[in-house]
C-alpha cells in the first residue's frame, strides 16, 4: 500500500506540476505582454535625460552610446517593475531587448549584443513603417516595439521578444533535482502517514470482521472520524447489530419448531399410551372388584396413570405454546393465558407497556423465556391457589421486572415441596440475562417476580 501511494502521489504531483506550468505558461505571456506595452509607452519620457546628454549622433561612438545607454535605462525601468524581466529576455545577452537609432529609416547604430532574429525582422519593420507602437505574433512568441524621437533628424527604436521557453531555459539541473527532491519527500512522507493512519483504521476493522466470522456479533469497528471509512465502518456495526438480531429471530424459531416437535411426538406416543394405560386399569378395576387387596393397588396405579397423564399434558401445552417471533409477545401471552385458563372462571388482565414490548421484541428468546414462565405461573395458580383473578405486568426500574400476581390462598415458598413446577420457574428465571425470581406468599394471593437486565433499543 505505501509503494502504490507514493507511486501516485507522484504522478498525480508531476501532472499538476506540468499543468500549473502550463497554466503559468499562458498567464505570464499575457502578463508579461501588459507589462511590456506599459513600459514601451512611458520609455520615451522616463529616457529624456539620457537623450538631453546625447552630443553629436553623426559620431558612430556618441551613437552606440547613447544606444547603450538607451538599452540599460530599458533594463534598469524593466528590472524594476516587471516580474521575471531579466529571465524572460535571458539576463539580456540573447538580444531580445534591442535598441536602435535611426535616420531617414536607415539604422545608423544599435546597442549591444546584436539582436535576435526575430526582434531585428520587428526593428526594420518598425523603421519602415514609422508608426509609433508595433505588435506581432509568432508562433508561441511575440515582439513589440516603440518609436520616440531623440531630435528632429533622428528616432530611437526599441524592441522585445517574448519567448514562451523561457522558464525552461533557465531552469538548471540543480532547479530540477530540487524540485524532484522537494516533491518525492512530500510524497514519502504523505504515504508514509496516510497508510499508517490507513492501515492501522483498516486493522480495526478486519479485527472486528474476524470476530463477526467467529460468531461474536458484539464486536464493533472502533471508529470515531466522520470520514467516507468512518460512515462506512458504522454502516457495517448496524449490520452486524442486524445479523445478531436476525441470528436470534432465527435460533428462537429453531426453539419454537423443536418444542412443537417434541411435543407432537409426546401426544402421538407417550400421551396416547398414557391413555391407553389408564382404560386398561380402569377394566383391571372393574375385574378386579370382588378383591380388595387387588381393588387397592389398581386404585393406586389408576392415580398415577392419571397424574401422570396430567403431567403429559402440562409438558405438551408448555411446548406447544405460540411462537413469540410469529405473534409478538402480547399476542402470545393472551393466547396462551386464555387457553390455559379456558373454562376455569379465572379472569386476567395484561399490562405490557408499549416500550417494553418493543424492547422485548427485540430479545425474542428473552420474550419466549417470559412466555413459559408466565404459562408455568399460571398454571400453578390455577391448579394450587383457587385464585379468581391473575395479573401480569411488566415494569422498568433499572432492571426490568415481570410479574404475576393471583388473589388465591397462597402457600410458603420456604416449606413448599420443590416440585418440577418451582424447579422450572427457578432455572427459566436464571437463564435470563442476570435473571433472578422471587415468590412473596400470603394469605391475600402469591407474587411471583422474575427480574433481569436488558439493554436499551439500539444500544
Amino acid at each position: 500500500m505505501f509503494v502504490k501511494l507514493f507511486l501516485t502521489f507522484l504522478v498525480v504531483s508531476f501532472a499538476t506540476l506540468f499543468g500549473v506550468a502550463f497554466v503559468d505558461s499562458l498567464l505570464s505571456s499575457w502578463r508579461f505582454e501588459r507589462d511590456v506595452r506599459g513600459l514601451l509607452g512611458g520609455i520615451e519620457q522616463r529616457s529624456a535625460d539620457v537623450v538631453a546628454a546625447r552630443g553629436d549622433l553623426a559620431d558612430p561612438l556618441v551613437c552606440r552610446r547613447l544606444a547603450q545607454a538607451l538599452f540599460w535605462r530599458t533594463v534598469e525601468i524593466g528590472t524594476a517593475e516587471i516580474s521575471d524581466f531579466d529571465e524572460v529576455l535571458s539576463y539580456f545577452y540573447t538580444g531580445r531587448l534591442h535598441v536602435r537609432i535611426v535616420r531617414d529609416g536607415k539604422a545608423l547604430c544599435a546597442s549591444s549584443p546584436d539582436a535576435a532574429p526575430l526582434v531585428a525582422g520587428a526593428l526594420d519593420a518598425a523603421a519602415a513603417s514609422r508608426e509609433r507602437d508595433g505588435f506581432a505574433r509568432h508562433g508561441d512568441d511575440w515582439t513589440a516595439t516603440t518609436r520616440f524621437a531623440i531630435d528632429p533628424a533622428h528616432d530611437a527604436l526599441v524592441g522585445v521578444q517574448f519567448w514562451r521557453g523561457w522558464s525552461i531555459n533557465t531552469a538548471t539541473t540543480y532547479d530540477v533535482i530540487r524540485s524532484i527532491s522537494f516533491v518525492g519527500g512530500i510524497g514519502v512522507s504523505f504515504a508514509a502517514v496516510l497508510t499508517w493512519l490507513l492501515v492501522r483504521r483498516v486493522r480495526r476493522a478486519t479485527d472486528a470482521a474476524d470476530r463477526w466470522a467467529a460468531g461474536d456479533f458484539g464486536a464493533r469497528i472502533d471508529d470515531r472520524s466522520h470520514d467516507e471509512f468512518g460512515r462506512l465502518a458504522e454502516r457495517f456495526n448496524r449490520m452486524a447489530d442486524a445479523l445478531a438480531k436476525m441470528l436470534e429471530v432465527e435460533k428462537a424459531l429453531v426453539v419454537s419448531n423443536e418444542r412443537h416437535r417434541i411435543a407432537r411426538d409426546l401426544h402421538d406416543t407417550a400421551k396416547q399410551r398414557c391413555f391407553v394405560l389408564g382404560l386398561k386399569l380402569t377394566e383391571l378395576q372393574y375385574e378386579a372388584r370382588d378383591s380388595a387387596p387387588l381393588l387397592a393397588a389398581v386404585a393406586d396405579a389408576r392415580r398415577i396413570a392419571d397424574q401422570l397423564q396430567q403431567d403429559l399434558v402440562n409438558v405438551v401445552s408448555g411446548y406447544s405454546l405460540p411462537a413469540v417471533t410469529e405473534l409478538g409477545l402480547r399476542e402470545a401471552l393472551a393466547r396462551a393465558v386464555a387457553d390455559l385458563l379456558c373454562g376455569s372462571g379465572i379472569a386476567f388482565t395484561l399490562d405490557l407497556p408499549p416500550g417494553e414490548e418493543n424492547r422485548l421484541r427485540d430479545a425474542p428468546i428473552v420474550a419466549q423465556e417470559l412466555l413459559m414462565i408466565t404459562h408455568e405461573a399460571v398454571a400453578n395458580a390455577r391448579r394450587h391457589s383457587g385464585c379468581r383473578r391473575i395479573h401480569i405486568g411488566c415494569h422498568r426500574h433499572g432492571r426490568t421486572y415481570w410479574t404475576i400476581e393471583d388473589d388465591g390462598t397462597g402457600f410458603d415458598p420456604d416449606r413448599a415441596p420443590l416440585g418440577m413446577g418451582l424447579a422450572n420457574l427457578r432455572w427459566r428465571a436464571t437463564a435470563l440475562p442476570e435473571g433472578d425470581l422471587f415468590i412473596d406468599s400470603g394469605a391475600s394471593g402469591t407474587c411471583v417476580v422474575v427480574s433481569f437486565s436488558l439493554p436499551d433499543r439500539g444500544a
